[in-house]
């Protein structure tokens, strides 16, 4: 009885299989209060400029 009720437990906790999660595009998710603001947008225009920089670095 324990046995099973352990069990139960630990699938009613379990973390879901990752293949079937959902992937996303990888772009931060903003509250809408943040999306219309000019300083996370440029923010975010920075990111994506360091990000591109960096991948340019590591081509050979």
């Amino acid at each position: 009885m324990l046995r099973t009720l352990v069990s139960k437990v630990r699938e009613w906790i379990a973390v879901e299989d990752p293949e079937d999660r959902i992937e996303g595009s990888g772009e931060p998710i903003m509250s809408p209060k943040n999306r219309r603001s000019p300083e996370a947008q440029r923010m975010l225009r920075e990111s994506r400029e360091l990000e591109e920089h960096h991948e340019r670095r590591d081509e050979p």
